[in-house]
């Protein structure tokens, strides 16, 4: 990504909307386990300042100190979950077509003079000698390869130039290689082979060979979208988006994973707040340790589960929210405990 951005003229409003589509993916991610040791580090100071002890001695209960934090986990629980319903399906689809529209001409900065070129699908390039950036060639050589064809073709030509033309707004790019004095080899419907000479030959490049370089994927497609491909069946979601057994899965996954991502800001805040309050007499727990302890818990039963999830041996939803379940029930254990420490 790097190297394409440095060779293309690309603005830098491009580059700050493509750290942006990335960085939103993030916070589903992060969020859960930033609320997680804020709230932790948040009680632990009111603990070591006994300002804890003292709101309970002035009457106040734990659900009274609680309910603060449980509106905050709330408000960013709601935020979550719009985040994943939409606006990074949205996003992630963004920053495909973002890179895309990069690496589709991008891909022909690579070609070298006296080197072979195969980064476009179907296509092999030589040329003896090459500008920056492949805009001019001579002694072009190309291997033509179309598989629903199933048929081949080679073309010499003395020169070429490579023409674009790009629109950053619309993301789109035509891309196209002018071949001049040359011939094509290749057969014909009876498997005869043939050769054409030419004087100027157009040969497009991105109309066809970087079409297919763009796929939808389960995290490109909203939760309304995900619950329709879910009513389907298999032959019907092959049919439309081209899913394969692996994918059908990712999109069960999906679903119930953005709905269990926005949960668990929530539990997490729950889980904060009673490892956060340490003990004022005797020992005091180390909160810090014991919460990352608990996040390995969490996060190796979840990926643990929803490896057996795909091999089929339980159901998608009984993987995603059964860690969530068991530190809920945490929460509550250590919740109960601050009774006996206050």
């Amino acid at each position: 990504m790097t190297e394409l951005l440095v060779t293309r003229d690309i603005s830098i409003w491009f580059i700050l909307g493509l750290v942006g589509n990335i960085a939103l993916t993030f916070i589903p991610l992060s969020l859960p386990i930033a609320v997680f040791f804020s709230t932790i580090y948040c009680l632990n100071r009111l603990s070591g300042d006994s300002e804890y002890i003292a709101m309970r001695a002035g009457g106040i209960t734990k659900e009274k100190i609680l309910l603060p934090f449980l509106i905050v986990a709330a408000i960013l629980t709601a935020s979550v979950y719009n985040l994943n319903q939409n606006l990074i399906p949205i996003s992630n689809k963004d920053f495909k077509r973002k890179v895309n529209y990069l690496t589709s001409s991008g891909l022909l900065a690579g070609i070298k003079p006296g080197q072979f070129f195969t980064l476009i699908p179907g296509v092999t390039l030589f040329a003896t000698n090459s500008t920056k950036y492949g805009r001019s060639l001579e002694e072009v050589f190309l291997h033509l390869k179309e598989k629903k064809k199933e048929s081949e073709r080679v073309i010499f030509a003395r020169r070429g130039e490579l023409v674009f033309e790009r629109d950053p707004n619309a993301l789109t790019e035509k891309l196209t290689l002018s071949l001049y004095d040359g011939n094509i080899l290749g057969s014909n419907e009876k498997k005869e082979i043939e050769k054409i000479l030419f004087k100027e030959y157009i040969f497009p490049v991105s109309q066809s060979q970087f079409e297919d370089r763009f796929s939808l994927k389960e995290t490109m497609l909203p939760s309304w979208e995900l619950e329709e491909v879910l009513k389907m069946t298999f032959e019907q979601a092959k049919a439309k988006y081209d899913f394969g057994k692996k994918e059908f899965f990712k999109v069960k996954y999906e679903y119930w994973s953005r709905k269990n991502g926005a949960l668990i800001v929530f539990i997490f805040c729950f889980l904060g707040f009673t490892l956060g309050i340490t003990g004022t007499r005797g020992k005091s727990k180390n909160s810090g340790l014991i919460g990352i302890v608990c996040l390995i818990i969490y996060y190796g039963l979840f990926f643990s589960l929803v490896s057996l999830a795909n091999k089929e041996k339980i159901p998608v939803q009984l993987a995603v929210f059964t860690p969530a379940v068991v530190m809920t029930m945490l929460g509550i254990w250590f919740y109960r405990k601050l009774d006996w420490q206050s």
